[in-house]
């Protein structure tokens, strides 16, 4: 199968490193990541000034062609589709450094390479690892090496769209996987403001967390918060269907 690799943390990050040398002796890599940091990026993409695509080599992957964009996680799934001789038939987006559980999907750079892919006619999976100090990278990689070839053995449809996140755990202590819906985060609001040697002021974005996740919860943080891999399928269509008869009726089709 032909893979295509790509992530927001940019294209020297471990997670892709890690990814890349589960799948190589049983796929065909392209990497194209960011050259740098892109977390929070969400599905913006380049459009008023040129991009940038520099060949790299990556350590231990030498035989793995890989570049370097100068745009946005969307932007390197976007040229690879279109400029580059890969005939894609898989995207994963990952492995992220952190978690990108519930809501998070709205911003994350990593879910939204993956959607772009979905847009593209290509399935994809976006792929974390909940901690943002990893130490099991490789089992990780190698979980995501586990469902790649039980999607591959049942067929995968051109509209697969997952959002995995999996605990910074030894493969051998992992639980197990479940099927869940996303939870909800949400955050402080309230910036840090600070004030710079000149006396300008500046703003860091908060970090605190506000939702709790309940014991009893079925979403993907409690359960990988218990050990388990999350596997969340996502459709990038926001209609809300249910609601469409409601308003058709109240407000009709025509104006006066």
């Amino acid at each position: 199968m032909n893979i295509l690799l790509t992530n927001d943390d940019g294209v020297f990050a471990e997670g892709i490193s890690c990814l890349a040398k589960a799948l190589k002796k049983e796929h065909n890599l392209l990497i194209v990541a960011p050259d740098t940091q892109r977390s929070g990026a969400a599905h913006s993409f380049t459009m008023y000034v040129p991009l940038r695509c520099k060949k790299v080599e990556l350590k231990g992957l030498e035989d793995v062609p890989a570049y370097a964009v100068s745009g946005t996680p969307v932007d390197c799934v976007k040229l690879a589709y279109g400029n580059f001789d890969f005939d894609i038939d898989l995207v994963i987006s990952g492995i992220n450094d952190g978690e990108n559980r519930g809501t998070d999907v709205f911003y994350s750079g990593t879910v939204s390479a993956a959607v772009e892919a979905v847009l593209l006619g290509i399935p994809a999976i976006a792929a974390s690892n909940i901690s943002s100090n990893c130490k099991y990278g490789d089992d990780t990689a190698e979980v995501i090496r586990q469902i790649v070839g039980k999607l591959i053995e049942t067929g995968i449809s051109k509209n697969m769209l997952l959002n995995i996140n999996v605990p910074d755990l030894p493969i051998s202590s992992l639980k197990g996987m479940k099927i869940t819906k996303l939870s909800a985060q949400t955050y402080e609001n309230i910036f840090d403001e600070r004030i710079d040697m000149r006396g300008g002021k500046y703003y860091w974005l908060p970090s605190g967390k506000t939702t709790v996740c309940g014991e009893n919860d079925d979403n993907d943080e409690r359960w990988a918060n218990e050990g388990y891999a999350t596997i969340t399928p996502l459709v990038p269509d926001l209609t809300d269907y249910k609601s469409m008869g409601y308003y058709k009726d109240i407000l009709g089709d025509s104006l006066k």
